[in-house]
């Protein structure tokens, strides 16, 4: 083999060495066969519910965990609102950065004795602004009014307990890449 034969050969090899995983890598994202992972924990919502400023000035400032109640609280919202409660121990000195809310439409029919950390919120124009997630889910807002992730709530102690830690992992995430609230 001559030597402009080797060199060609050469520079083919070197330009092929760097183009196919180029293109290999386009052909799997194009075929959609490439599933990037995802970190959180609950269910996103692709886009978030924004609350807008007037509303978002109507809550307290900072992030929100909170949950939507109707007039008979039952097991699964009790279970939701005793998780929101063990925020404020499970956070540590982050807690002061999330406020637990129950929202209602109208006075809560029940007692909150038991959930000291959970505070009621009254407010119609939200609760409509927030028709879209599903009965009895746990959401966090942030500090500029978005709603982004909710979690299911179980009348089981055990399967809130978990769906409890997935929650907290969530916000801690969200709570450390934060620079608002």
């Amino acid at each position: 083999m001559t030597s402009v034969k080797k060199s060609r050969a050469t520079l083919i090899g070197v330009v092929l060495a760097f183009a196919l995983p180029v293109i290999g890598a386009k052909f799997v994202l194009d075929q959609s066969w490439y599933q990037g992972a995802a970190t959180n924990k609950g269910t996103m919502l692709v886009p978030p519910i924004k609350l807008g400023e007037q509303l978002n000035a109507r809550l307290p400032e900072g992030w929100h965990v909170a949950l939507i109640a109707d007039d008979n609280c039952g097991a699964q919202c009790e279970q939701g609102l005793y998780a929101m409660n063990q925020l404020d121990v499970a956070l540590g000195k982050e807690s002061d950065r999330v406020k637990p809310l129950v929202f209602s439409r109208a006075q809560l029919a029940f007692d909150l004795g038991q959930t000291p950390m959970v505070q009621p919120f009254n407010d119609k124009e939200i609760i409509d602004n927030l028709s879209a997630l599903p009965p009895y889910r746990l959401f966090i807002i942030d500090p500029l009014g978005n709603v982004m992730l909710h979690y299911p709530t179980f009348a089981d102690e055990e399967q809130m307990r978990a769906e409890a830690k997935n929650l907290l992992s969530d916000l801690r995430t969200l709570l450390k890449l934060s620079r608002v609230g």
